[in-house]
Formats: C-alpha cells, sequence, structure tokens
C-alpha cells in the first residue's frame, strides 16, 4: 500500500487513479481478514468463552458456501450429498469453519469442489473435497498449524496467510469435534470435520 502511494505522489501524471482505488482496495480487504484472524487467534489463546451455542443446521451453513463458490464460476461445485445434520454450536464461528474449507478447496480444485454433510452415529460429518494438487502425507498434520503454507502454487495471490486451517482446527476443537487432511478420491485434498450432533437428532 505505501509503495503504491508514495509511486503515486512522485508520479501523479501517471497515476490511474481508478486501478489504483482497486488495487489498494484489494490489499486493505487482505489485512483486514488477516488481523481479524490474528485477533480471533488471540482471544482463542486467552480462552475466550464469548462464544453462544444453539441448534445449527449444519447443512445450510455447507449449502450457502458452496453456493457463493458455484457463483464465482471457476469450479463445479457438487452438493448433491448434502443431508440434514443439526449440531449444537455458535453459528458464526462454524459458520468460518465452513468457509475457510469451501474457500481453501476453491483456490486449489483444478475444476472440481465437493461439499458433503451426513450423519454418522452420534456426530454430524462435513466433507469438503477438490481435485487440486493434494497435500503430501507428510504434512496432513502440519497443515493445521499456524502461518503454514505449503509451497507448490501457493503465492500471494492464491494463498492466504496460513491461518485459515489453523482457525478451523482451533474452532473445531472447542466444539468437541475433530478435523483431519486426507487423500481425496477426487484426486486432490479432503477436510473432514466432525462435530456432536445436537441433542434433538441424536
Amino acid at each position: 500500500i505505501r509503495h503504491e502511494l508514495e509511486v503515486a505522489l512522485v508520479h501523479p501524471e501517471s497515476t490511474d487513479v481508478g486501478r489504483l482505488a482497486a488495487d489498494l482496495l484489494a490489499e486493505d480487504l487482505r489485512m483486514q481478514r488477516l488481523v481479524e484472524d490474528l485477533l480471533l487467534l488471540a482471544r482463542s489463546d486467552e480462552g475466550d468463552d464469548s462464544w453462544t451455542r444453539h441448534p445449527v443446521d449444519l447443512d445450510d451453513l455447507a449449502l450457502a458456501e458452496a453456493r457463493g463458490l458455484r457463483i464465482e464460476g471457476r469450479v463445479q461445485v457438487d452438493t448433491s450429498g448434502v443431508r440434514a445434520a443439526r449440531v449444537m454450536a455458535d453459528r458464526h464461528q462454524i459458520g468460518r469453519v465452513v468457509r475457510n474449507l469451501v474457500e481453501n478447496a476453491g483456490r486449489h480444485a483444478r475444476s472440481l469442489v465437493r461439499v458433503t454433510v451426513r450423519v454418522d452415529g452420534l456426530e454430524a460429518v462435513l466433507v469438503v473435497d477438490d481435485d487440486g494438487p493434494g497435500v503430501p502425507e507428510a504434512d496432513r498434520v502440519r497443515v493445521f498449524e499456524r502461518f503454514t503454507r505449503l509451497d507448490d502454487a501457493r503465492t500471494r495471490s492464491r494463498g492466504g496467510a496460513g491461518l485459515g486451517l489453523a482457525i478451523a482446527a482451533g474452532v473445531v476443537a472447542r466444539h468437541e469435534g475433530t478435523i483431519r487432511c486426507l487423500a481425496s478420491d477426487v484426486g486432490g485434498a479432503r477436510f473432514e470435520v466432525r462435530l456432536p450432533l445436537a441433542g434433538d437428532r441424536a
């Protein structure tokens, strides 16, 4: 941001104001998201207990995030395997988990993202698959650590700061669930989240 503004001040006659505004807005949004992620992690480290838990339809959250990715039009989004599953959760935080996983899949998919939700015993299971390069087996635990960015194709434009999966893992753990990274049967990565069902669905 500073570099672009300094160039604009030194060379105002060659500055395209519209392009400059668009570039700076994109950088500002990226910075805002990074700061929000860091604040969330800091509050989590301090044991923030301000989350409120209510029955949440995990399938509704999954379909909403899949719809957003589908509108972008870059990849095919398959939601045919989404079934009803209700969990006792903080809607905003679990929604963030779903968003992080779907966005991550969308960034790395070649042509397909598949989102499924099902009930398995006393658990709701969310699975997000993509047909991208996948995650090497040796990195499937490390990928949930903060600031982890795998080298393949994770440029500044395609990847984030390496916080999305760490945040997802922290939120899932606080909801007494589990999250795993596996190999997908469509050729890329699979992220599987398991959460306890809400009492009225158990």
